[in-house]
C-alpha cells in the first residue's frame, strides 16, 4: 500500500489501495531494484471523501498525471472518480519480465476522464441459472476492470424463486431449482455490502 497515497480519512479509499496495490504489482521483485523504478508513488487527491453509496449524479470523473519519473497524481471530485483512476493507472502499469521491474511504457501521460453514460452496469440472472455467493463476489470483484457501476441482479422469475422471503411469502423460496440453490436474506445483505 506504501506506493499509493491519498486521504486518510477515507476508508473507501484505504481499502482500494490495499486492493490495487495486489493488483497492479502481483510479481515480486528484487528489493534492490526497487529504488531503481522510475515511478515511485501515486498522490491521490479527491475534493469529497463522502462514502454513501453511489447515486445516478454522483461524480466519477478524474484527472490522472503519469510522468516519466517521480510521483503520479490522481485527482478526482469524488473517492468514486478516484476508483475509476486508480483503474485506469492498474491498467497503464506493466511487468517486465526481463528487467523484473515494473513499468510504465511511453510515459508520460495525461489522462482526463469521466464517464460517458452515468449508469454502466450488466446483468446477472441466478433466476434461470443458479450461482453461488463466491461466484456472484467475483464477478463483482470484476466490474471495476471496464468501470461498470451497476450490478443488476435478476434472482427471481417463473423458472426459479431462490430468494429467502419471511411472512406470508415464506413458502415462494419452494420454486427454488433444489434446497441446495438458494439465498437467504442474510446473503443477499453481504453480497450488497460486498459490493458497496
Amino acid at each position: 500500500v506504501g506506493f499509493f497515497s491519498g486521504p486518510a480519512s477515507s476508508k473507501l479509499l484505504g481499502a482500494a489501495f490495499e486492493r490495487y496495490a495486489h493488483l497492479t504489482f502481483p510479481h515480486k521483485v528484487p528489493a534492490t531494484d526497487a529504488a531503481a523504478a522510475s515511478l515511485s508513488g501515486l498522490t491521490v487527491s479527491v475534493e469529497s471523501t463522502a462514502e454513501d453509496f453511489p447515486q445516478i449524479d454522483t461524480d466519477e470523473s478524474y484527472e490522472l498525471t503519469v510522468p516519466a519519473s517521480g510521483d503520479a497524481t490522481l485527482h478526482a471530485k469524488t473517492v468514486f472518480g478516484a476508483l475509476r483512476g486508480l483503474e485506469t493507472f492498474s491498467q497503464l502499469v506493466m511487468f517486465d519480465f526481463d528487467a523484473e521491474a515494473y513499468t510504465i511504457p511511453f510515459a508520460p501521460w495525461s489522462v482526463t476522464d469521466s464517464p460517458r453514460f452515468p449508469h454502466r452496469g450488466l446483468m446477472f440472472d441466478s433466476a434461470r441459472h443458479f450461482e453461488p455467493i463466491a461466484t456472484i463476489k467475483a464477478l463483482i470483484d470484476s466490474l471495476p476492470y471496464a468501470k461498470l457501476n451497476v450490478l443488476h441482479w435478476h434472482m427471481s422469475d417463473s423458472q426459479s424463486f431462490p430468494f429467502e422471503v419471511t411472512g406470508k411469502g415464506k413458502n415462494l423460496w419452494k420454486g427454488a431449482f433444489s434446497d441446495q440453490e438458494k439465498f437467504t436474506q442474510l446473503d443477499v445483505a453481504g453480497v450488497v455490502e460486498y459490493a458497496r
